[in-house]
């Protein structure tokens, strides 16, 4: 498995590459090509052409859940690939979502005219899939442990958002299942929780955002907590986008080697 970010908020170290608030993640398993969200716009294909990466050649492209940082480059997807299939929640139909954490309720939804356009493209996911030999999506994600803080400032239509939209993705490896979870709203423990067998890696933000005057989210002791797991469990976090500052300090300090963060270009392969 090659797994190589297509956009992230933090730029690349190595080249000249687009950055954006917002995740795209594409990957290659068994001679099929993957997209894991699009990013906030058309960012993702102006890097995946830059890093060799044939858009229109995509198989499958799952989409985590329904806000625009992930969904925002459908449009252009559509455009440039005619072929690829669309997986997502069938709970990201017939919704408005919406972020009041800067004070200001702004919309964030996906593009629902695309749905309408190109409605023979899109899969209603409901459960868990197998999307094809060694791929799956996870949709009945547990919720043993508490979920990010910050979910707070998220709304699905006028009410709190409960995050029945969002999917992640396993991909079996020799090593064991890597998990790529571009958000994690209901909480990397509980996603963690809802994989059966070894998993060697984790892939993806984790949306605990540092606290700030108007918000207190998770507090040191419950980010230490989190990051234990991953260290007693080791796995090897990849981690970027949403994961906060205050966050990533301590997951480095606890996991060392097995820490890393994602940025625009990064590339990660396992057996």
């Amino acid at each position: 498995m090659q797994l190589t970010i297509l956009i992230d908020n933090s730029p690349s170290v190595e080249r000249e590459l687009c950055c954006e608030h917002g995740l795209s993640m594409h990957f290659t398993y068994n001679g099929k090509s993957f997209l894991v969200d699009i990013g906030a716009t058309s960012l993702f294909a102006e890097n995946a052409y830059a890093l060799g990466i044939d858009i229109a050649a995509v198989d499958y492209l799952i989409l985590s859940h329904a806000h625009a940082d992930h969904t925002g480059g459908l449009r252009t997807f559509l455009e440039m690939n005619s072929k690829a299939k669309v997986y997502l929640s069938r709970d990201v139909f017939g919704n408005s979502y919406y972020s009041t954490r800067r004070g200001v309720k702004r919309d964030i939804s996906p593009d629902h005219s695309l749905f309408e356009q190109y409605s023979e493209r899109f899969v209603p996911v409901c459960g868990n899939i197998l999307l094809c030999e060694g791929v799956s999506i996870i949709s009945d994600i547990k919720s043993t442990y508490k979920r990010p803080a910050a979910n707070a400032t998220l709304l699905k239509n006028d009410a709190p958002d409960d995050f029945s939209h969002e999917i992640f993705v396993t991909v079996e490896t020799a090593s064991g299942k890597v998990i790529l979870s571009p958000c994690s709203h209901m909480g990397a423990m509980n996603i963690i929780d809802s994989v059966d067998g070894r998993i060697s890696h984790f892939v993806g933000g984790l949306h605990l955002l540092d606290s700030d005057e108007r918000f207190s989210f998770e507090s040191e002791e419950e980010l230490f907590a989190i990051a234990e797991t991953f260290k007693e469990k080791e796995i090897h976090l990849h981690t970027g986008h949403c994961t906060g500052e205050c966050a990533k300090r301590i997951f480095s300090q606890v996991l060392d080697s097995l820490y890393s963060e994602i940025y625009a270009g990064y590339i990660l392969w396992v057996d």
